[in-house]
């Protein structure tokens, strides 16, 4: 039986975030101000002063030992009532007849199953819920919430919905956005649940929630199924594509870019070691290393001409100063080689997850008009995430 955190028992735990916040307020802080008031000292000179503060946080706040992001219960239906511009949805399972390939070897190894999952339309400011059916020159969006498969839920409250209320704000032919709560991974010192497929399968059953009843890629692509043809159209935004990191060299981004991301992982450790070893469960580290589902992008999976063949239009968005930039950077070069259209939008200065904070101006701003422009010259009703 894995242990528990013991930081995570009152009042343990909020004697820690008292002293965590103290020390971060009366120490941390007045002390990265004065070093970061010479440009020379900041880890990119172009940055403001705040925007160095900032970041240096959130690193700090990476290393936080207790949860301290809420979760929606995914087990119980949200009211309307309860919500601003979003519907609550239920999601049914994936037929096990749709669960097929190296995918259903894969749920076989680990003991997943298709499972009921929630959902949420969120909707233009302003625009009044009109039913399921998609409406002429439409354009749906299907979006997967970030969060390393670990944490994070499609609850309009949470941090990660700036995002898709940005796209809406900056499209004319998106009246909505369709994010769906995917069951999340878990590990040793929690109580283990939802290794890889679990996530995948979600994800299947949203796009078939779209295309049968309101109306992914790799998988869509490997295993036909009539009723549930390929999304137009892929938008990828900051993706961490290689879970082994196999790109780890003095000259990677894993190492370029240790002050200059809001991750605190130590250089040449494995980026987000709980997360692998949760999405993993039984199956042993060599799966994430060579799996193509897992990590596409991978030094180690077999990268001959076709791995992305037959894949649609794909936009990647991406920071400079990302630790995970190389998984963007691969993929773009990949996918070009498998003669699939890409359009590249890698921003110098936006750090990880800049399309949801607010204050990471004007990248967000720039980039999510760019996706707006990108989405309304579709056609309509042409399904994307």
């Amino acid at each position: 039986m894995a242990k528990s955190n013991v930081l995570e028992c009152q009042p343990l735990k909020t004697v820690y975030l008292l002293y965590f916040v103290l020390v971060l307020l009366l120490i941390k802080l007045p002390i990265w101000t004065l070093d970061f008031l010479p440009r020379s000292r900041r880890a990119r000179p172009s940055w403001t002063l705040k925007r160095c503060l900032i970041i240096r946080t959130l690193q700090d706040l990476w290393s936080l030992k207790v949860n301290v992001r809420g979760q929606c219960n995914p087990a119980v239906e949200v009211p309307d009532s309860a919500l601003v511009d979003a519907k609550f949805a239920w999601v049914d399972p994936l037929p096990d007849d749709l669960v097929r390939g190296e995918t259903r070897r894969l749920a076989e190894t680990t003991d997943v199953r298709p499972a009921r999952i929630a959902g949420y339309w969120l909707l233009k400011k302003g625009h009044v819920w009109m039913g399921l059916g998609a409406k002429p020159g439409e354009n749906v969006v299907l979006h997967m919430h970030g969060g390393a498969f670990r944490i994070g839920t499609a609850h309009p409250s949470d941090v990660t919905s700036n995002f898709t209320r940005g796209i809406l704000k900056h499209t004319r032919s998106s009246l909505r956005v369709f994010a769906i709560d995917y069951r999340l991974s878990a590990s040793a010192p929690n109580p283990p649940a939802n290794p890889f497929p679990a996530a995948l399968l979600d994800a299947i059953a949203g796009y078939r929630y779209l295309v049968e009843v309101a109306g992914l890629v790799r998988y869509l692509i490997e295993n036909t199924i009539v009723s549930l043809a390929p999304p137009g159209h892929v938008l990828v935004v900051l993706p961490w594509l290689d879970l082994s990191m196999s790109r780890h060299g003095p000259d990677s981004s894993a190492m370029l870019s240790v002050r200059t991301d809001i991750f605190a992982t130590t250089p040449g450790e494995l980026f987000e070691e709980y997360a692998v070893v949760s999405l993993l469960g039984p199956m042993e580290f060599e799966v994430v290393k060579t799996n193509r589902y897992m990590s596409p992008v991978s030094l180690h999976v077999k990268h001959e001409r076709g791995l992305f063949k037959g894949f649609p239009e794909t936009y990647v968005v991406a920071g400079a100063p990302e630790r995970l930039m190389d998984d963007s950077a691969a993929l773009i070069d990949m996918m070009l080689a498998d003669v699939v259209r890409v359009i590249s939008d890698i921003l110098p200065d936006a750090v990880h997850d800049f399309v949801v904070f607010t204050w990471h101006e004007p990248e967000r701003t720039d980039a999510l008009t760019r996706i707006g422009e990108w989405i309304d010259k579709m056609e309509g009703s042409s399904l994307k995430f």
